[in-house]
């Protein structure tokens, strides 16, 4: 016992000595009850602009809402260092305030590459404690983005800074689910606010994905996996690209293929579309095509654009124009796609 009150003084004594910056080793449980998202990683360090009343920094993620960092003045700044970089979009805190209520103007920043960059506009809030207890305040929302810490800094004109807990949301594609065709399989997921793309992962191992699909923004409600094999199980990740970083991917949904078997009817199979192609002429080409051929048109541009494959595409009419002719190809070359657009149907 004494030697643990010995440890414990030494502790805090070099928190003085130092600034104020240690490891948190943290238990299994991430969450804080009442707030959304999770606490800061096992690892992670934690550097504040000052401390009062013995109060230092880790009591900001402790997941103990009685206890918080407590600054020595009406401004101040908290930062965290993950022990690898995460995926962001939002982040909760708890707060204290002496006068309660007090307004607080709050912004964060994210280190990216060693720099701290803002990733919330500053925003005032009002600090109001009920019952003695930590003010849980709506989340802030952050460029979606990878950060290698992160940094939140306060302001008030009646109240020190302090800060009772930390939590983080989590940037990745939500609540993905998969139901079962004929050789095939239809994706469905939450869709994510501003995506750009979506990368859909799979395999036939938990756990494993060996194969990759590229979807357009608007494919979260139904997106179809064709060419599977009957009476195989797969399973299947999704994440989304949000000015160009991609999320973390969502949860594993599986399914089964199996021969002659419908999806549910309120998730059509979706096995056409309609490929509207602009050129940077302005000339619009249109394609009926099937949703494998859309998805290799995806998969070919995607490869394209990250400067490998042919320059061209080439795209089977089929019957959609009429003619004396055995087939019908036409050739889009890459540098002259302006956008194009995807409209999936089912026949």
């Amino acid at each position: 016992m004494k030697n643990n009150i010995v440890k414990a003084v030494i502790m805090f004594s070099l928190l003085f000595l130092f600034g104020g910056s240690m490891v948190y080793a943290a238990d299994e449980n991430r969450t804080v009850d009442g707030m959304l998202g999770v606490r800061p990683p096992e690892g992670t360090t934690v550097q504040v602009s000052s401390i009062s009343s013995a109060r230092p920094g880790e009591y900001a993620f402790d997941n103990d809402l009685k206890t918080f960092w407590n600054s020595s003045g009406y401004s101040g700044y908290l930062q965290l260092i993950f022990p690898a970089p995460m995926t962001l979009q939002n982040v909760q805190l708890a707060a204290v305030a002496t006068p309660n209520p007090s307004n607080v103007s709050y912004t964060i920043y994210g280190q990216v590459n060693g720099t701290w960059v803002p990733i919330s506009s500053a925003k005032k809030v009002k600090v109001e404690q009920k019952l003695n207890q930590a003010c849980i305040l709506p989340p802030f929302d952050v460029t979606p983005g990878k950060y290698s810490g992160i940094k939140i800094a306060a302001e008030s004109s009646d109240t020190w800074i302090a800060i009772s807990e930390i939590t983080l949301g989590k940037f990745q594609a939500q609540e993905l689910t998969a139901t079962s065709g004929d050789s095939q399989v239809t994706l469905k997921w939450d869709q994510v606010e501003n995506a750009e793309s979506y990368t859909v992962k799979y395999g036939t191992e938990s756990g494993k994905y060996v194969e990759t699909v590229t979807a357009t923004k608007d494919s979260y409600g139904n997106f179809v996996i064709p060419g599977l094999t009957n009476g195989t199980k797969y399973y299947f990740v999704v994440s989304a690209k949000v000015n160009g970083v991609d999320s973390d991917y969502s949860n594993e949904a599986s399914a089964t293929p199996q021969a002659g078997e419908k999806p549910d009817p309120e998730q059509p199979s979706g096995n056409r579309a309609i490929l509207m192609v602009t050129m940077t002429t302005g000339l619009e080409k249109e394609f009926d095509l099937s949703l494998k051929e859309v998805n290799d048109f995806i998969v070919w541009y995607d490869t394209k654009d990250a400067g490998r494959g042919q320059s061209f595409y080439k795209i089977d009419k089929h019957d959609n124009n009429k003619g004396p002719f055995s087939s019908r190809n036409e050739y889009v070359i890459f540098d002259k796609i302006l956008t194009f657009e995807i409209s999936e149907y089912s026949k």
